[in-house]
């Protein structure tokens, strides 16, 4: 990609492009750049991952614009499927690999603003992933995941469905400390699911104790509820080996 690329954009219409440069750091499904112009700084996606949803992207840039006005993302601006490229307001920050309680705190109150946006879109369907995965991939180890996640779906069935927009993929290159501030960025994979799976997700990424879950749970709920503690160790389950199997998955 060039700065020429991007100079049709009428984004840029009365500014001066100045430098494109592609970050270090980068992601999975997606090539980032960091675009500099005379009055400020972009992020450009190009995406390089063809979701199973056709329309995945569209709802990824309509939840990232209610999650700015929520005050937890950056400010999305364009949306190019054609060219296959999402261009959004650059964010400062850094990643942190392990949490004090603030930035616990900070992130769990980040996450209950995201479960309050409101959306029209169907429950994402973990059972269906993991028959899917159990169609393709053959090997024993990924059968063997497949059914021990099947068998934690079966057990949550006996807690409340508590269906909320969920963000679905809150690793620690997903999430940017900056001052007193948190953002959740990459929105691709967001979905309509039960709050406990993007719970389970920061346990799971964050590597938290129990304790720390117990705090999560706390903080969330206002209380710790027994129920919540079995329901979050079997999302855990759940998140842990749906990612394992997209992993390889990817390979072939």
């Amino acid at each position: 990609m060039k700065i020429n690329d991007l100079e049709k954009y009428s984004l840029f219409k009365k500014e001066k492009l100045k430098k494109l440069k592609k970050l270090k750091n980068q992601g999975t499904c997606n090539t980032i750049y960091k675009l500099t112009s005379n009055k400020k700084e972009y992020l450009i996606r190009v995406f390089k991952h063809t979701h199973q949803d056709a329309n995945s992207r569209e709802f990824e840039f309509l939840i990232q614009k209610k999650a700015y006005l929520k005050g937890i993302a950056a400010k999305p601006y364009l949306l190019d499927k054609a060219n296959s490229l999402m261009i959004c307001d650059f964010l400062q920050g850094k990643h942190k690999s392990k949490l004090k309680n603030k930035d616990l705190n900070n992130l769990v109150n980040t996450i209950k603003k995201l479960h309050s946006i409101k959306v029209n879109k169907k429950v994402y369907s973990l059972k269906d992933d993991f028959k899917y995965y159990k169609e393709i991939l053959k090997d024993k180890k990924s059968q063997k995941t497949v059914k021990n996640s099947l068998k934690e779906l079966k057990k949550i069935q006996k807690y409340k469905f508590e269906a909320v927009t969920s963000h679905h993929d809150i690793n620690i290159n997903n999430v940017l400390f900056h001052k007193n501030s948190l953002k959740l960025i990459d929105w691709e994979f967001a979905c309509v699911n039960d709050l406990f799976f993007d719970l389970a997700n920061i346990c799971f990424e964050f590597k938290l104790n129990k304790k720390q879950e117990k705090k999560v749970l706390k903080r969330y709920f206002k209380k710790i509820r027994k129920r919540d503690i079995k329901k979050l160790a079997s999302y855990k389950i759940i998140y842990e080996n749906l990612w394992i199997l997209w992993f390889k998955k990817e390979k072939y």
